[in-house]
């Protein structure tokens, strides 16, 4: 386990609500739309008739291929996930940033609302990049929910194997589903702002599929929780959040023997994952855990706009692995 020292951000970027909102800042933003307008959009089949869309820069001497999922109610387009792929590409490495099921135009490429749960769809839409150059390494990273999806690939690549894929870096990732969703409820400022950001992706969803329309009653619930309870007994197989909530958490004992090295990098005052839950994980010979002090949630700036420590692990761990 490492808990290094080299990252001590200023005094003004030690808060960890200005380190979460600078992870989204439309600044940084401004700095990669060119990065983003010349990506290539591809169309992926993920198993089951399901299909999601994925964003591809590739770079004329690639070290490797790097797959990059965002987090709940995120997109490709994120800034917190187009500047770590800008970031990688100026280091060498071709990028993929594939939007998550039901999330973004994946939204509206099925009509069936997906749950986050369809551990077939990520390893799915990983197999179909990795199917592009057969003979490229490809390292995973993932943010919040994203970093979630990343580790439950990293996981379950015992039994589905991607010989592909050499190393998996999770940032800042959702370990207890029902616990980051309590953590939500509990800050009005940040549930306000995934409420928000569901109803405007939803009513994306109604419009393309009206017959989601007799589900308004999704855009009036007040809490995360009450949302998620909602969503789960209408469309999916679980009959309680809990359930749900079960289904895709990270266990205790699921990175003691993995088969590929696993970086998580989370800091001690994320105020929408635990540390405490990372901390509860056993320990595995290519299991790599990173503790910091300071970085919010997705944050990790150690002076802004441009040096960032996750970053800054992302590509020295992807450097290391495909060299």
């Amino acid at each position: 386990m490492n808990d290094p020292t080299d990252f001590m951000p200023p005094l003004w970027l030690r808060s960890a609500n200005v380190q979460t909102a600078l992870a989204s800042s439309k600044l940084r933003y401004l700095a990669c739309r060119g990065f983003d307008a010349q990506s290539e959009k591809f169309v992926f089949e993920t198993g089951g008739g399901l299909r999601t869309s994925g964003y591809i820069n590739r770079h004329p001497q690639p070290k490797g291929m790097i797959v990059l999922f965002h987090g709940w109610m995120g997109r490709p387009q994120s800034t917190y996930v187009l500047s770590t792929a800008k970031t990688l590409f100026d280091n060498g490495f071709s990028t993929a940033r594939v939007t998550l099921p039901d999330h973004g135009d994946a939204a509206l490429l099925n009509k069936e609302m997906v749950p986050i749960t369809r551990n077939s769809f990520l390893h799915g839409s990983v197999q179909q990049i990795c199917d592009l150059n057969p003979s490229m390494p490809v390292g995973l990273i993932g943010f919040s929910m994203g970093g979630n999806c990343t580790l439950r690939v990293a996981r379950d690549l015992a039994k589905k194997p991607i010989p592909q894929v050499c190393h998996v870096v999770a940032v800042s990732p959702v370990i207890e589903p029902e616990e980051t969703c309590t953590l939500i409820d509990k800050s009005p400022l940040i549930r306000r702002y995934f409420l928000r950001k569901f109803d405007r992706l939803y009513r994306q969803k109604q419009a393309q599929f009206p017959e989601y329309m007799s589900a308004n009653d999704l855009l009036h619930q007040k809490t995360l929780h009450d949302l998620t309870e909602l969503s789960v007994l209408r469309w999916s197989e679980f009959s309680s959040a809990e359930m749900y909530f079960s289904a895709y958490k990270i266990r205790k004992g699921d990175f003691a023997q993995t088969n590929v090295p696993v970086t998580l990098l989370t800091a001690k005052d994320d105020p929408i994952v635990s540390v405490n839950s990372a901390r509860a994980l056993d320990d595995g010979p290519q299991f790599e855990r990173v503790f910091t002090s300071y970085g919010g949630h997705n944050g990790f700036f150690e002076s802004f706009p441009n040096r960032v420590f996750r970053e800054r692990i992302a590509v020295a761990r992807f450097i290391k692995a495909m060299a």
